[in-house]
Protein backbone atom coordinates (compact mmCIF):
# COMPACT_ATOMS: atom_id res chain seq x y z
CA UNK A 1 0.00 0.00 0.00
CA UNK A 2 1.08 3.44 -0.99
CA UNK A 3 0.54 4.95 2.54
CA UNK A 4 2.37 1.58 4.69
CA UNK A 5 4.95 4.15 5.93
CA UNK A 6 2.77 6.65 7.38
CA UNK A 7 0.54 3.76 9.43
CA UNK A 8 4.15 2.28 10.60
CA UNK A 9 4.83 6.16 11.93
CA UNK A 10 1.72 6.64 13.62
CA UNK A 11 1.55 3.21 15.13
CA UNK A 12 5.54 3.81 16.64
CA UNK A 13 5.40 7.48 17.49
CA UNK A 14 4.36 7.75 21.47
CA UNK A 15 0.97 9.38 21.08
CA UNK A 16 0.31 13.13 22.76
CA UNK A 17 -1.60 12.68 26.34
CA UNK A 18 -4.72 13.72 24.50
CA UNK A 19 -4.27 11.96 21.54
CA UNK A 20 -7.95 10.09 21.89
CA UNK A 21 -10.20 13.83 22.40
CA UNK A 22 -8.26 15.43 20.04
CA UNK A 23 -8.91 12.71 17.13
CA UNK A 24 -11.99 11.65 18.43
CA UNK A 25 -13.10 14.99 18.12
CA UNK A 26 -11.58 16.15 14.46
CA UNK A 27 -13.78 12.58 13.10
CA UNK A 28 -16.82 13.71 15.68
CA UNK A 29 -16.61 17.49 13.63
CA UNK A 30 -15.95 15.51 9.94
CA UNK A 31 -19.64 13.81 10.79
CA UNK A 32 -21.20 17.04 11.62
CA UNK A 33 -20.58 18.65 8.69
CA UNK A 34 -21.98 15.94 6.58
CA UNK A 35 -18.81 15.03 5.21
CA UNK A 36 -17.87 11.41 3.89
CA UNK A 37 -16.67 9.93 7.52
CA UNK A 38 -19.54 8.20 9.24
CA UNK A 39 -17.58 7.11 12.25
CA UNK A 40 -14.05 5.97 13.55
CA UNK A 41 -12.70 2.54 13.33
CA UNK A 42 -9.69 1.15 15.15
CA UNK A 43 -6.74 -0.55 13.63
CA UNK A 44 -4.82 -2.54 15.71
CA UNK A 45 -1.02 -3.05 15.82
CA UNK A 46 0.78 -6.20 15.28
CA UNK A 47 1.63 -6.12 19.09
CA UNK A 48 -1.80 -4.99 20.78
CA UNK A 49 -2.78 -5.94 24.39
CA UNK A 50 -5.12 -8.73 24.77
CA UNK A 51 -7.67 -5.45 25.70
CA UNK A 52 -7.46 -4.41 22.14
CA UNK A 53 -7.42 -8.03 20.84
CA UNK A 54 -10.84 -8.50 22.19
CA UNK A 55 -12.23 -5.18 20.31
CA UNK A 56 -14.54 -6.90 16.99
CA UNK A 57 -13.24 -6.33 13.88
CA UNK A 58 -14.93 -4.02 11.54
CA UNK A 59 -16.63 -2.01 14.33
CA UNK A 60 -17.70 1.42 13.75
CA UNK A 61 -17.73 3.82 16.60
CA UNK A 62 -19.69 6.99 16.83
CA UNK A 63 -16.83 9.27 18.40
CA UNK A 64 -18.39 10.12 21.03
CA UNK A 65 -18.26 6.76 22.53
CA UNK A 66 -15.02 5.29 20.88
CA UNK A 67 -12.98 3.43 23.51
CA UNK A 68 -9.86 5.82 24.27
CA UNK A 69 -6.51 4.77 22.88
CA UNK A 70 -4.29 3.66 24.44
CA UNK A 71 -6.79 1.18 25.85
CA UNK A 72 -7.02 1.05 29.90
CA UNK A 73 -4.27 -1.07 31.30
CA UNK A 74 -2.21 -1.17 28.18
CA UNK A 75 1.08 -2.17 29.08
CA UNK A 76 2.51 0.00 26.01
CA UNK A 77 1.00 2.84 27.40
CA UNK A 78 1.14 5.95 24.99
CA UNK A 79 3.38 3.83 23.23
CA UNK A 80 0.42 1.86 22.34
CA UNK A 81 0.48 1.07 18.23
CA UNK A 82 -2.93 0.82 18.13
CA UNK A 83 -4.89 3.98 16.42
CA UNK A 84 -7.63 5.45 14.85
CA UNK A 85 -9.06 5.30 11.50
CA UNK A 86 -11.57 7.32 9.85
CA UNK A 87 -14.32 5.09 8.36
CA UNK A 88 -15.22 6.86 4.91
CA UNK A 89 -19.07 6.58 3.23
CA UNK A 90 -17.69 4.88 0.46
CA UNK A 91 -16.28 1.94 2.65
CA UNK A 92 -19.41 1.94 4.56
CA UNK A 93 -21.18 1.09 1.36
CA UNK A 94 -18.73 -1.38 -0.05
CA UNK A 95 -18.39 -3.46 2.94
CA UNK A 96 -20.19 -5.22 5.67
CA UNK A 97 -19.50 -2.88 8.83
CA UNK A 98 -21.57 -1.76 12.15
CA UNK A 99 -22.57 1.59 11.32
CA UNK A 100 -23.91 3.32 14.65
CA UNK A 101 -26.98 5.16 13.80
CA UNK A 102 -27.43 8.93 15.33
Amino acid sequence: MAFDWLTKFQQDTEKDPQYAEKKLAAYQLGMKAKGAIVGVGIEKSARCCAAAQELPEGQVYDPKTAPHLPLPGCPQGRRCGCVYRPVMRYQAASESLDIPRT
